[in-house]
This record gives C-alpha cells, structure tokens and sequence, in this order.
C-alpha cells in the first residue's frame, strides 16, 4: 500500500541547529515532494531514563532535536561513571539490567531486586551549587551534574564497586566533543557535529528496531531467545518483512514525527546480557548475527563498520508526537547488502 504525499511539505522551521548529516537530510527532505509506503505500527515505545537500567514502556511521547522525551524528561538523562570517569555501561556491570526506574511527578525512583530504593528529584534546570563533573561517553568527552553522595553509595552498594557515580544530563548544558581514545572515524564526527548537544545516547538520538527482525534472528538461535529489549530500542515497529527498516531513508509517524534514517546499529556485548537475569554470556545473539548480518557495502562500512548489525539509528527532521499504534510511513530506499562470517 502507497500513500502519495506529493502535497506534504514541511513548513515548520528546521529544529536541527547545526549543518550535519541529520539536517542535510531534513533540508533534502523539504525540498523535495515525496511518496511514502505504508511500511508498518509502532508496536512498542520504549523510554530508559536512566542509560543501562530498565526501560519504562509507554504509550507515547515526543521526538524532539536531543532523542525521545516523555513529560518533559528526555531519554537516556541519567547514567553512571567509574572511578575513572567513564560511561559505566551493562559490558562491566550487567546487573544494572535488573534496576527497575519509576517516575511519579518529579522524583525518579530506582528499585533493586530485593526491593531496596533510591529516590532523585527531576529538577528542571541546573542549581548554582550543583556539581559539574567530566565524563566520556563512548567516543566522546562532555560535562555533567553530579547527583550526590546518596546516589552514589547506592550503586556503589548494589554493583559492589567504588567510585561509582550517578550523573544527570540538562539540555544543552555543554556541547559532547569528539575525542576517541582509539581511531577516528570520520562519520562519528559528522554525527557529533549534526548534534553536539546529545543526551547520553552513544551515537544518535532515536534508535529503531522491527519486531520482524529480531523474531527472524530468534528463528536462528539454538538456545534462548533474546527480545527487542536486548538491543534497548526507543521503537519497536510490527507489520513489516525482517530488516526492512534498514532501507527506510525517513521514517513519518502519523501522530506527526518525522525521523532520517542515520546509520545500521552495530551491535556490541550488551545485547549478550540478559534483561531477565542480568547475566552476560559474552556469546549470543552476536554470534548468530555475525553468520548473516555484516554489511558489505562501502559507505555502510564507513558509517558503522564491518560489523553485526541490527536495527537503525535515526536523528530528527520534524519534532511531534509518536503513540503506540501510530501507522509508520517510510520514503524506501535499496536493501542493503549483507554477507556473514562462519562461527
């Protein structure tokens, strides 16, 4: 099913402030008149306050310039720092996977499995006396507000790891610059330039993923199935064949959003972690999903090296809403090519 659209334009002023691959795409998009495919529904949102814990599942929310926002919050504003002042992601600390996250008014509320809590105002905007702290996120170098000492001993208790910080994003409080501690990679900094000012997502701001292709990698597995969770989406989208949303140049959500298709999500150890048990097992799905899902094509190289992939990370060409159950059109594009490599 084709839905012409050759009467949509977007009158709305860019909300992309910086000339990147994100906005070159939405200035692309507005010049041009366009016929969507009806391609699938938004199946599930998911919405991670805090970066490495559960996510809350929700009914609806924004897409707006800085990644998903639910009641004012955006996604990911909250994560956690070593001793050393990096991210500390599931890949160190898996059991971060069983903190459940509620948010009543504006307390965040993180409970641990034996029930023990650690409540965290929601302010709105960063306090004269707040403490603002350095920290690498990935490949990149930014600043944070340091949520104190209370939050501090928690994790330190839970994980059983000194040092350990609880740190909240503010928007645009300071641009994330790109510093990797490896080799540069050209396409990062693009990324990085498009939207310096990024929550504490790793790359972009929304991230996708097509119930389609994780039943498909499931269909592949011997042992224990994984979820759309393992790989910790925004949105999860039904209705469509298995990896078609890596052909999905701009994705249009019919309660108003409208996002640009950025790079194939590389995947790492973190969705070897189980969301059920916190236990990584350093194997699967990565495994299975290097036999069929390397990409073989030179610019999808340069954007997220010859690595397993799935999923589609996406940045922002029309701020609006997005519900569960919104019709997803896409402007469809080639299928990229994909080989693998024997176990």
């Amino acid at each position: 099913m084709t839905q012409n659209w050759n009467s949509f334009w977007i009158a709305a002023a860019m909300t992309i402030s910086a000339v990147g691959v994100a906005s070159v795409a939405g200035l692309i998009w507005k010049k041009k008149k366009r016929s969507l495919a009806k391609v699938g529904t938004v199946s599930k949102l998911h919405f991670f306050p805090v970066k490495g814990l559960k996510s809350i599942e929700v009914n609806k929310g924004k897409c707006t310039e800085l990644g998903f926002e639910v009641n004012g919050l955006l996604d990911r504003s909250f994560m956690l720092m070593d001793s050393e002042g990096v991210l500390l992601s599931q890949k160190k600390a898996p059991t971060l996977a069983l903190l459940t996250v509620r948010i009543d008014d504006k307390t965040l509320t993180i409970s641990t499995p034996s029930g023990e809590k650690l409540k965290v105002e929601i302010k709105d905007s960063v306090s004269a006396d707040d403490k603002i702290v350095p920290c690498r996120i990935v490949n990149d170098l930014t600043k944070a507000v340091d949520c104190g000492d209370e939050a501090a001993s928690f994790f330190q208790s839970y994980l059983n790891k000194p040092g350990v910080r609880l740190l909240r994003y503010f928007p645009k409080m300071i641009e994330r610059e790109y510093s990797p501690t490896g080799t540069k990679r050209p396409f990062d900094l693009e990324l990085r330039k498009e939207n310096p000012h990024l929550a504490f997502q790793n790359y972009t701001a929304f991230h996708l993923v097509s119930k389609p292709s994780v039943d498909d990698l499931n269909s592949k597995l011997q042992d224990k199935e994984v979820s759309d969770l393992n790989f910790r989406p925004n949105i999860v989208v039904d209705g469509c064949k298995p990896f078609e949303e890596d052909s999905w140049n701009y994705i249009k959500f019919s309660s108003g959003s409208l996002l640009c298709n950025l790079l194939l999500f590389k995947r790492c150890l973190i969705t070897t972690n189980d969301p059920d048990t916190g236990v990584l097992n350093v194997k699967e799905p990565l495994a299975t999903l290097r036999t069929y899902r390397i990409p073989t094509e030179p610019e999808i190289i340069r954007k997220c090296g010859a690595l397993p992939c799935i999923g589609i990370g996406c940045g922002l060409c029309k701020s609006g809403d997005i519900a569960v159950g919104d019709d997803v059109y896409a402007d469809v594009g080639p299928q990229p090519k994909m080989t693998g490599n024997k176990v």
